[in-house]
């Protein structure tokens, strides 16, 4: 097909506001990704948009699998869709890979890839 360009799963970007790390969750417009290695501020990076990742997550609340969640920018980590939140949180088709514990600070994410919505 003459118009196809890539697959999509992976963008190219620069590292905005901060350097970033490889590992690191991004916020690219209304997407969530994780980037693929680290840059300087101005530098480019890719950062992968899809697949299952080991990410932070706000201790206090169990997930089950398949659960709904949202990124809490404040936190710098995963909520339920539903818990109280104290910051701007961006929900971008993200859900629990498998269950977490409440005490857990890191949990298995999917990003899907999907574009969200950010409310304060």
């Amino acid at each position: 097909m003459k118009n196809y360009v890539q697959p999509g799963d992976t963008i190219e970007v620069s590292a905005a506001a901060a350097a970033v790390d490889s590992g690191d969750l991004v916020v690219i417009g209304s997407h969530l990704a994780v980037a693929n290695h680290g840059a300087a501020v101005g530098e480019p990076f890719n950062a992968k948009l899809s697949g299952v990742f080991e990410l932070p997550k706000v201790a206090g609340a169990a997930w089950t699998r398949g659960q709904q969640l949202m990124w809490d920018a404040s936190a710098g980590a995963f909520v339920a869709v539903g818990a109280t939140s104290a910051g701007d949180v961006t929900g971008a088709g993200a859900t629990a890979w498998e269950p977490a514990l409440a005490a857990a600070t890191v949990g298995l994410v999917r990003l899907a890839g999907i574009p969200g919505t950010v409310a304060a």
